[in-house]
């Protein structure tokens, strides 16, 4: 990993990829709503192309960009509102595609690897967390980055996602500060009965960005505390 794209660089998991990265000695390129918004088909063109020229070239890319639709009304099936069922999808699906298709042209030819931030979500349920948008929206990624991992291997480039659990991030704030949501963590994460850190995310991103996975492609590696096994 030499130079590396992190979209999504000013969120909790996004900052912690571009501070790991840079301790591990990478040049990075943050790219944001604010300066590129990756939601639309333009924006992520124009973010990987210009990564690209700012660090003479691409390796890696993350993709860590991505909203909770509760604001909007996002719940179980039949409580979720119109508006958070596309918004949701157009930030948390739509740029996964559009940055994948960008950066799949981007380093066929050289080789690389990209990470996609995903979720715990995409294959449990729980009562807490019913969320018809967000969950379909995660789940979907994993087809997608499926056949984005197909299309780049025979090219060298690695597609994969980091599955996350509650991470103590600010989006995570209604569940971190909820005593009930709390007091299940023994339940919901099991091992060590805690929210996961950004930090923790990062460094498993960045395995993945390393040549230490040079053989992994097409993955979904868990980062949930053991929610998955429930």
């Amino acid at each position: 990993m030499k130079r590396l794209l992190v979209a999504g660089a000013q969120g909790g998991i996004g900052a912690a990829c571009v501070n790991a990265a840079r301790a591990a000695g990478a040049q990075v390129f943050e790219a944001d709503r604010d300066t590129y918004d990756v939601t639309v088909s333009a924006g992520a063109d124009a973010a990987v192309a210009r990564a690209a020229e700012a660090l003479n070239g691409l390796d890696c890319i993350v993709h860590a960009v991505g909203m909770s639709g509760r604001r909007l009304g996002d719940g179980p099936v039949d409580e979720c509102s119109d508006e958070a069922w596309h918004e949701v999808h157009r930030v948390d699906l739509d740029s996964v595609f559009y940055l994948l298709r960008a950066g799949l042209r981007q380093l066929s030819g050289s080789g690389g690897s990209i990470v996609v931030i995903g979720s715990a979500l995409a294959s449990t349920l729980d009562e807490d967390f019913l969320t018809a948008a967000y969950a379909s929206a995660k789940g979907a990624l994993v087809p997608l980055v499926r056949s984005a991992a197909f299309t780049g291997a025979p090219k060298g480039v690695r597609v994969n996602i980091v599955a996350a659990g509650l991470v103590d991030t600010p989006m995570a704030a209604r569940a971190m500060t909820d005593p009930a949501i709390q007091d299940r963590m023994p339940r919901l994460m099991p091992l060590g009965a805690r929210a996961c850190s950004p930090d923790e995310i990062a460094d498993t991103a960045l395995w993945l960005l390393s040549d230490a996975s040079s053989r992994t492609t097409g993955a979904v590696v868990p980062v949930d505390g053991g929610w998955h096994l429930r």
